[in-house]
């Protein structure tokens, strides 16, 4: 038999977890999501015009929460000076939407808290959801990471803030006393079962083997439990029992307020500590001569 031609795809560089992002990194998607949901769910709860106690809470929380993520990734940055640099790049980067968005949801609140007006509170709960869904929009842009270059991670990072927020405004309403009412209790179900068919979505968007091992970690075992059992299915369990039996609904609201901020904390923190591995180099089409047997 004669000499064949064998064509055989070399991997160059195999894939390797990304460093340039870490916990700082996943503290400002955190925080930053959960700020801006805690606001817009609040606004949504309360109404344009409330002055409950919860809305009170929320106008110091959010742009606290806001704030303290910018900080983080600014330190981790290195040289947090050359921060108002960003700023600039406006027309092309999503860094620098995301701190005139954050900058915008800020302002907007302080100037609500000096004199209440609702067309400053709708204006500023629309800031805080855009914000949510630009951070989504930065990690979108990391073409090297199969595992964040998909164009459902922005509408990912928007359900997520919504979560995260929907579940710091159960512990706040009732730390201060104040059940939901069940109108409330249902949008956070629907919440809840949104945040399970997104995540599931997202793990399941591609076939395309580097993308399948990145995300492979996070669709077994312990990470599928914390995220999806105990971030998730759990409060939504507990509040559809609080909605069912109202002599429960504090504890089981507050248990459930808590897993869902937690859930979407480890969430993120996989999201970006695990699954962000670097596309590898491959060489394809590389022909070896043998001998056909």
């Amino acid at each position: 038999m004669g000499p064949s031609l064998a064509v055989k795809p070399i991997d160059l560089l195999p894939s390797r977890p990304q460093t340039f992002w870490g916990w700082p990194a996943v503290l400002n998607f955190f925080l930053g999501g959960l700020g801006a949901g805690f606001y817009v769910v609040t606004v949504l709860a309360e109404g344009p015009d409330g002055r409950s106690a919860v809305m009170t809470l929320a106008a110091w929380l959010a742009p606290a929460c806001v704030l303290v993520g910018f900080a983080a990734v600014a330190a981790e940055a290195g040289r947090p000076l050359r921060g108002p640099r960003v700023l600039l790049r406006v027309g092309t980067s999503w860094m620098s939407r995301e701190l005139w968005l954050g900058g915008a949801f800020v302002a907007l609140v302080l100037a609500d808290g000096l004199r209440p007006l609702g067309p400053l509170r709708a204006g500023a709960a629309v800031a805080a959801l855009v914000l949510a869904i630009a951070q989504g929009f930065i990690v979108r842009g990391a073409r090297g990471i199969p595992a964040w270059n998909v164009p459902v991670m922005p509408t990912l990072f928007g359900l997520s803030a919504l979560v995260s927020g929907g579940g710091l405004y159960l512990v706040v309403a009732v730390s201060v006393r104040r059940v939901p009412s069940v109108p409330a209790l249902a949008a956070v179900l629907m919440l809840l079962i949104g945040g399970v068919w997104m995540w599931v979505r997202y793990l399941t968007w591609s076939s395309e083997a580097a993308f399948t091992e990145a995300v492979a970690p996070l669709t077994r075992g312990r990470e599928a439990r914390l995220v999806v059992g105990a971030g998730l299915m759990a409060p939504l369990l507990l509040t559809a029992g609080a909605a069912a039996w109202p002599a429960v609904a504090a504890p089981a609201l507050a248990l459930a307020g808590i897993l869902m901020v937690l859930g979407q904390l480890h969430a993120k923190a996989r999201l970006v500590l695990t699954a962000g591995r670097l596309r590898p180099v491959t060489l394809a089409g590389l022909r070896i001569k043998g001998r056909a047997r």
